[in-house]
């Protein structure tokens, strides 16, 4: 009788100790679930990381993109505001029109073969504002952003000022042209490689031409685009006819 009530308490005392062992063996599915939703959990954490990471990253490009803007923006800021200054020089306000005045200017000057090209290139671009002619410009916000806007504004006090500058500005250097060829011919000189790459070679105003002529012709096709783009979104609604004949600047054209 003892030695029946021994074995069954050691078989008791046994099958307490070995219980949660027995549990834990026989409850895999439990331990799956819980498996399972820990690496949920860590696969959730590691793709929130690595979306804050991207946002950051997105954060940190957009920033350097506004920062590379602005430094053109006021590179492009600091060379306009030089070019003005010469233009204004070149062309006062008492000046009379004469092309051999604006040559002695030029001549006092000694401006370089590109600076005249930047001349050609502000003065188209200042025309082109002034005439109302759509154009893009920069706009600065207070958080530091650029943006570009279009732009399309008469300004005749403007135009005015700058009517038959460039043309002029072209005859004059035609005059300096002359003038470097007949030294360098009744001195018995020939054209160096410097002559070319700082005054033109006897050659600026045919540079300057060239210049415009291309400023011209890139305007010309960059309005033919557009033009073409209203037409593509007006003859949904409207005939190609229908937009000529009423005007394409006309608001109502494009409204349905």
């Amino acid at each position: 009788m003892k030695i029946t009530t021994i074995l069954i308490a050691t078989a008791c005392s046994y099958s307490q100790a070995f219980m949660p062992t027995i549990m834990l063996k026989t409850t895999p599915s439990g331990a799956t679930t819980a498996f399972t939703r820990l690496h949920a959990t860590e696969a959730e954490t590691e793709v929130e990381r690595l979306r804050r990471k991207a946002r950051e990253l997105l954060e940190e490009v957009k920033v350097a993109e506004d920062q590379l803007h602005s430094n053109l923006i006021q590179k492009k800021t600091t060379r306009d505001a030089t070019t003005d200054s010469i233009i204004v020089y070149l062309f006062p306000s008492d000046d009379d029109g004469s092309v051999c005045e604006l040559a002695g200017r030029l001549r006092t000057k000694r401006l370089a073969s590109d600076t005249l090209v930047q001349i050609v290139e502000r003065l188209h671009e200042r025309e082109v504002a002034a005439r109302g002619l759509e154009h893009v410009e920069p706009s600065h916000h207070d958080q530091g952003g650029v943006t570009f806007k279009r732009v399309a504004e008469v300004n005749e006090a403007e135009l005015n000022a700058l009517q038959g500058c460039l043309d002029r500005l072209i005859e004059a250097a035609e005059v300096l042209d002359k003038e470097f060829i007949n030294q360098k011919t009744e001195c018995s000189q020939q054209i160096t490689h410097s002559d070319i790459m700082h005054w033109g070679g006897g050659n600026i105003s045919g540079i300057m031409k060239d210049k415009a002529k291309a400023l011209g012709r890139e305007h010309d096709e960059q309005f033919q685009k557009r033009l073409e783009s209203f037409y593509e979104a007006a003859k949904r609604k409207h005939s190609k006819d229908d937009v000529d004949s009423t005007g394409w600047k006309e608001g109502k054209v494009w409204n349905p």
